[in-house]
C-alpha cells in the first residue's frame, strides 16, 4: 500500500477485530503513526503490535470503554497527548445486540446497543473534534446498510446505525469551515465474528445471506479498511458529509439480488 497516511496520526476506537483491526493495520501499511483502543487493553496492544509490523512508524494500543464518556475523553487525549496531535480517527466500536423482534426486546436490549453504537460514537466524536480543533483532520464513522433502512430482528441496531449517520452528517457541516472532515463507511454483510454472532454460524444461512449481494459474496474487513484509509488520506480532501457504501451492491437493489433469484 503507498504510504497515504505518512506523517499522521491516526486512532481507531474498536480496534481489536472485524473492520477496526483491518483498519488499523491498514493505517499502518499506509504509513501513519496508530493509535488502537478497545475494551481489552491486551488485544488493543495486540492490534498495535500487528500495525507497527504492517509499517507504522510509531503505535499505541490503549484501553477505551465507549459506554463511558470520561473514558473515551481520556483515551483520546492520551493519543493527542502521546504524539503532538490528532489527525484522523476512526469509530467502529459497536454491538449487534439481542436478535428479536422489537415487542420482545428489553429496556436493558436497547440500552445495550445504544450505548456502544450510538452514545459512544457521540462520545467519541466530540473529543475527536476537540483534540484536533483548528489544526484540521478526518473522521470516519463505521455505519451499516442498517443505517438507511430497516432490519429484521434489529430494529434497534439499525435505528443505532441511523444515528451514526445523522451524527456524521451534522457533525460534518457544523466543522467543514475547520478543516474538519467527516464521513461514514456503510458496509453490508462482512466476514467478521459479528456476522458469524448474528447468523449463529448457520451455514444455509450465510449461503443465503451472500447471495442478498450482486457481487455475490460477503465483504472482508480489508475491503472496508482500503475506503476508510482513502476517507482518511488527502485523496480524499474535498469529500465530507459523505457515505460510502462498501456493500458488494446490497444498497443497490435493497438487498435483493434478481439474478440470485433466477439462479434457484
Amino acid at each position: 500500500m503507498a504510504p497515504v497516511l505518512k506523517d499522521k496520526v491516526i486512532l481507531v476506537v474498536g480496534g481489536s477485530t472485524g473492520i477496526g483491526r483491518a483498519t488499523a493495520i491498514a493505517c499502518g501499511q499506509a504509513g501513519a503513526t496508530v493509535v488502537v483502543g478497545a475494551r481489552d487493553r491486551a488485544k488493543a496492544e495486540e492490534v498495535a503490535g500487528k500495525a507497527a509490523r504492517a509499517g507504522a512508524p510509531r503505535t499505541l494500543g490503549l484501553p477505551v470503554d465507549v459506554r463511558s464518556s470520561e473514558a473515551v475523553d481520556a483515551f483520546v487525549s492520551a493519543a493527542a497527548d502521546s504524539f503532538g496531535r490528532l489527525d484522523g480517527a476512526v469509530n467502529n466500536a459497536g454491538v449487534e445486540g439481542r436478535l428479536a423482534p422489537m415487542h420482545r426486546l428489553t429496556d436493558a436490549d436497547y440500552a445495550e446497543i445504544m450505548d456502544v453504537n450510538a452514545r459512544g460514537v457521540f462520545f467519541a466524536m466530540r473529543a475527536e473534534i476537540a483534540a484536533m480543533g483548528e489544526s484540521g483532520g478526518a473522521i470516519v464513522n463505521v455505519g451499516s446498510v442498517g443505517s438507511f433502512t430497516g432490519l429484521v430482528g434489529q430494529s434497534v441496531y439499525a435505528a443505532s446505525k441511523h444515528a451514526v449517520w445523522a451524527l456524521t452528517r451534522s457533525a460534518a457541516v457544523e466543522n467543514a469551515g475547520r478543516g474538519i472532515r467527516i464521513n461514514m463507511v456503510a458496509p453490508a454483510g462482512t466476514e467478521t465474528p459479528m456476522l458469524h454472532r448474528v447468523l449463529q454460524g448457520d451455514e444455509e444461512a450465510m449461503r443465503g445471506a451472500a447471495k442478498m449481494h450482486p457481487i455475490g459474496r460477503f465483504g472482508t474487513p480489508e475491503e472496508s479498511a482500503a475506503a476508510i484509509v482513502w476517507l482518511l488520506s488527502d485523496a480524499a480532501s474535498f469529500v465530507c458529509g459523505q457515505s460510502i457504501g462498501v456493500d458488494g451492491g446490497y444498497s443497490a437493489t435493497l438487498g435483493f439480488n434478481p439474478q440470485a433469484a433466477l439462479a434457484g
